[in-house]
Order: structure tokens, then sequence, then C-alpha cells
């Protein structure tokens, strides 16, 4: 087997832990363990989880939301009376549908960066550009490519890439337009970024992608990762 085979089949095997991970998450909707009114969009055969897998999944679901709601609602000012702009990078997205959620409840980051594969975005943009119930969340003025898999509107954005090539992080932030005062650390923006199960499946050592991150020094890294079976 030649090493480009044996990478694209690697490929295919992670990015189809995506669709996994949102026919459980449907699942645990469905048996009202937490509320979640876009899953259903991303998803086209719906499973019915063992208990113990649901449980599990809300407790990742909570913890990180219960992050997130902290970093989103701290209320400090910068600048004299300009409010922090928060921004939030998610690093293997997949099919999240947090942006949406953070919208509805009125919670929306001043720019929220999703970052996948190309199949997975490309995906992805097809989906919110069929449905009406996403795509008017992004305004009358996003830009929304199934060919390059990218979706660009004033406060969303969905970027591809390849994440095992860590050094592309930092054009990524370029690419995405989060503000570079951000990368230098100046008060005025805050960061954080998620992770779930993100260096695991690409074989990356939890350092190789937080090392990257620490290098801006207002970002906070949420990461959530297996460390057992080995």
């Amino acid at each position: 087997m030649t090493e480009a085979v044996a990478d694209s089949r690697n490929n295919a095997s992670v990015q189809a832990t995506n669709d996994d991970a949102s026919a459980s998450k449907l699942s645990c909707v469905k048996k009202g363990y937490m509320k979640d009114d876009y899953i259903h969009l991303f998803v086209r055969r719906p499973l019915r989880r063992s208990p113990i897998i649901n449980r599990g999944y809300y407790a990742r679901w909570a913890a990180f939301r219960k992050l997130l709601y902290q970093f989103l609602d701290v209320d400090k000012k910068a600048d004299g009376d300009a409010p922090i702009k928060k921004q939030i990078l998610s690093l293997g997205a997949g099919f999240d549908t947090t942006y949406f959620q953070l919208q509805d409840e009125g919670k929306a980051p001043y720019l929220y960066v999703e970052v996948d594969f190309k199949e997975v975005t490309s995906k992805k943009a097809a989906l919110i550009e069929t449905h009406s119930q996403l795509r008017n969340k992004l305004g009358e003025l996003a830009t929304i490519s199934r060919e390059k898999g990218e979706v660009v509107s004033a406060h969303y954005k969905l970027v591809p890439a390849d994440l095992r090539y860590v050094q592309q992080l930092n054009d990524i932030i370029s690419v995405a337009g989060m503000d570079p005062r951000y990368v230098w650390g100046v008060r005025s923006v805050s960061a954080c970024v998620l992770s779930v199960c993100f260096n695991f499946s690409l074989s990356l050592s939890c350092t190789d992608v937080s090392c990257e991150i620490c290098y801006y020094s207002n970002a906070i890294d949420n990461l959530f990762e297996d460390i057992r079976p080995f």
C-alpha cells in the first residue's frame, strides 16, 4: 500500500468520526439529555445510542458548555468603555452547531471560527446553504462556497485546513480575519480555543497545537482528549 493511499484511508477514517459524533449528539437530544435545535439537520441516519454513550456525550457537552459560558460571560471592559471582542476558534469542528445555539441564546461572540478537513467543511457549507434556519443566522452579506468548503460572514467563518501541518494555524487566523490585536495579546481582544478529540484523531502530541496556541498570550485553550485505552 502506498503512503498516499494509506494517508487517504486514514483521513476518511478520521472524517467518519464526525458522522458518528453527530448521530450520538442527536441521540442525546432525542433522549432529553441536552438541547440542540440544529443537529438533526446534519444527520442522515439517526441512531439510538446506549445510555452510557448518551451520558458520556452529555458529560462532555455540559463540561464544555460551562467553560464556554464562563468565557463569554466575562463582562470586562477595555479601552475605556469598549467591550472585549470575544473570539472562538474551534479546531476539528465537524458538524458542531454551537455557534447557531449561541445565536439563539444571545451569547454569540464577536467572531466564531471553525476549522476542519475540506471534505468536512464542504459538506457543512452545503448544509448551511441548504437550510434557511442556519443560513439566515449568518446575515445577508454571507458568502458560502461548497467547492472551497468555506463560509464567510461578519461573525462566523468556516475554514478548511489539514492541521496535521501545525504551521497552518497562523495562516488560518489570518485567513479567518481574527483580530490581529489578539495575536499580539492586546487586552481589548480575548479568544477561546476549543478542541475535542482533535490531537488524538490526528495522531498529534497534545503539545503540538497547544504550544502554538500558547504563543497568543490572551487565549484560553479548552482541550478534551482520549487518553485510554492505549
